[in-house]
């Protein structure tokens, strides 16, 4: 089983868990708090869930779209480009943000912050030919 595979079903059980206990369980993925992001699906026009670690930030969680090394933009990033609205929950409460893709010096200042938190994101950065989005969950 490859690394992506091992990742995917970690998030699956982590999502069940996550369901079942109505978002108490499983707020940390180790030192990583986590949100759940409810997007509308730019081609479907359907909710999409997801379960995202994030990194703390007075303006609002910021998100970092590696999609586990893939050379693609996550799902969730395609749908915030598309409707920036969205519904998310952490710490326990039900939020609705808007989704603000972060530029320049804003980017730069996040990107070193989460390799900070976590240097597996540099790891997944390094062997794309894409530039990582960082997104903002703003308060809408």
């Amino acid at each position: 089983m490859n690394n992506r595979t091992k990742m995917r079903l970690q998030w699956r059980m982590h999502k069940l868990v996550w369901n079942l206990s109505g978002g108490r369980l499983g707020r940390r993925i180790g030192e990583m708090p986590v949100v759940e992001l409810i997007t509308t699906g730019r081609k479907s026009g359907q909710e999409r869930q997801v379960l995202i670690t994030f990194l703390e930030d007075d303006g609002g969680p910021i998100l970092i779209g590696t999609n586990a090394g893939l050379d693609r933009d996550p799902a969730w990033v395609h749908n915030l480009r598309a409707n920036p609205t969205a519904r998310a929950r952490w710490n326990g409460t039900w939020r609705t943000v808007q989704g603000v893709e972060l530029a320049g010096t804003e980017r730069a200042a996040a990107w070193q912050a989460a390799v900070d938190a976590f240097a597996g994101y540099a790891d997944y950065a390094a062997g794309l030919t894409r530039t990582v989005p960082i997104v903002q969950l703003r308060p809408a």
